[in-house]
Formats: structure tokens, sequence, C-alpha cells
């Protein structure tokens, strides 16, 4: 991959160029788009805060209640898991389980577990479950290099 930056006065202007099914190119293009795309949440004081995808370490379920958990903070969307995979699985957000989200650039480190799980530790040092039924989805896609 080549990258070459023109300073221009005025307003900013980005170019890529890239075979039309290169898997870098949607990487590059979903981490642009990333930036302006924004989840809204709200914290335990119910006050409002937008979250960028890059800020989500892992998201979950409880009681129909959808939560977002960064480095720092635990909010509440009304985004659903769904959404959340569907948007940004790009961006390496990956379903692990029924109720639960995981971005695989939170990931440290995965190891298997009896009866075919994978436990996955996040950069919070948070152990996540990936369920047998997911399990076989993470390999494939870390052995696809995604």
């Amino acid at each position: 991959m080549e990258i070459s930056v023109e300073y221009h006065p005025g307003e900013v202007q980005v170019i890529v160029r890239g075979p039309e099914d290169s898997e870098e190119l949607l990487r590059i293009l979903s981490l642009l788009r990333g930036e302006q795309d924004k989840l809204w949440g709200w914290d335990e004081h119910r006050t409002m805060v937008a979250i960028s995808p890059q800020q989500i370490i892992w998201a979950e379920m409880v009681e129909n209640k959808v939560f977002v958990y960064t480095e720092k903070a635990m909010y509440q969307t009304s985004f659903g898991l769904s959404d959340l995979e569907g948007r940004w699985e790009e961006m390496g957000f990956f379903r692990c389980a029924k109720s639960v989200v995981i971005n695989l650039n939170a990931v440290t480190s995965l190891r298997s577990c009896p009866g075919g799980r994978i436990e996955a530790r996040m950069v919070t040092g948070e152990k996540v479950v990936v369920s047998r039924r997911y399990a076989p989805l993470l390999r494939a896609r870390i052995q696809e290099g995604g």
C-alpha cells in the first residue's frame, strides 16, 4: 500500500484508489466512514454521549437493553446487537454469542475452551466467551485475516 499526503488550503479531500474487490480498500473505507459514524448512548446519569466504533470494546444485551463498553465507561444504547454487527462488521465487530458482540480489534488473546468455545481476552482485561455456535465463524474469520 502506498500513502501520499498533499497539503492544500480549503476543504479536506480524500481519494482512495485500488481494485474494486480489495479487502484492504474496504477496510480503509470503513475506517474513514467510521470516524463520521457515531453511536449515541447514555451514561448512568442519563447524559447522551457520542461514541465512535473504535472506542467500543464489546456490547451485550441484558434484559432487552443493549450496553456498550469502552475502556473507561459503560453506556446504554437504543441500537440492537444486530445493528452494531451489521453496521460495523467491516471494522471488526463480531457476534460471538446470542447476546454479545465484540470488537475484534480490542481482543488481545484467544484461548480454546472445552465444548468448542473460545475465550477472548479484551484490552480491558475482561474475558468474553465465544459460544460454540459462533466459534467456527471466528476461526474462519481469523484464517481469512480479518
